[in-house]
């Protein structure tokens, strides 16, 4: 973790060697140094993690998403008592720095405040702040005791569904959590649930495997509280992101 006198920011000591695209899969059992370990839950139907970890056979490529920029501002407020550091660890690679979990801080008391839109969330990728452009010289700006940070910020195209529930019947998606990230991952869209009834009647915007789920209903970046949220909620709000920002489409 590097600090400045003020604000403060989590950062791994691995760097990501070149610009490439990495897999869902390589990214859940990716150490990053941190020493933690990765920890799998499957979907409120109960599959074993070993098969929810399996990657789904695809009929054909897939074109990468472009990746969606905006420019934001990170503001430190005296006011707010507790919320002198920014609140978030990131990953260096080289074409950024990957947020890859959130905690209270200045960034998500932005969140709080933020349109949906300009919300930050992990697996969001820094490629510029307040000047800087590289990886190292980004993460010493962050870690500046200043008052205001001017970020651009990179997060793949969102979907944003609503799945009401009904008694005696299942969501029919199997997901795989690492507690550390605050996001679950689809690991595949069962043949037979809400899920898929969801995505039936929306074939333009289907819940797909590889996407992450970033948050439910009002709660974010918190793996756990998610998974709650998903079993006990009557309606479920999901925000989901195409994969991670972990390199820049080639």
């Amino acid at each position: 973790t590097e600090r400045g006198s003020g604000a403060s920011v989590g950062i791994f000591c691995c760097t990501h060697p070149s610009p490439r695209q990495v897999s869902l899969f390589e990214v859940m059992f990716c150490d990053c140094c941190t020493g933690d370990e990765q920890d799998t839950a499957d979907c409120v139907e109960g599959v074993p993690s070993a098969l929810a970890l399996m990657p789904t056979p695809m009929t054909a490529p897939v074109p990468p998403a472009a990746p969606v920029k905006r420019r934001l501002q990170w503001k430190m407020d005296p006011n707010i008592e507790g919320v002198q550091t920014l609140g978030i660890a990131i990953l260096k690679t080289g074409c950024g720095l990957v947020v890859t979990s959130l905690t209270d801080g200045i960034v998500e008391n932005h969140n709080k405040t933020a349109t949906p839109a300009d919300r930050v969330y992990p697996g969001d990728r820094i490629v510029a702040c307040s000047g800087a452009f590289d990886s190292d010289s980004m993460a010493k700006k962050l870690s500046e005791a200043v008052e205001q940070w001017t970020v651009d910020v990179e997060s793949m195209p969102s979907l944003e569904v609503v799945i009401p529930k009904q008694e005696g019947t299942q969501l029919g998606l199997s997901l795989s959590m690492r507690a550390s990230s605050g996001t679950l991952a689809v690991a595949w869209v069962k043949a037979a649930g809400l899920a898929m009834e969801y995505n039936n009647t929306n074939p333009d915007d289907p819940i797909k495997t590889g996407m992450r789920i970033v948050a439910v209903n009002d709660i974010r970046a918190d793996a756990h509280k998610m998974m709650q949220e998903m079993k006990e909620a009557t309606t479920l709000r999901i925000l989901l992101r195409e994969g991670m920002l972990l390199a820049s489409p080639r």
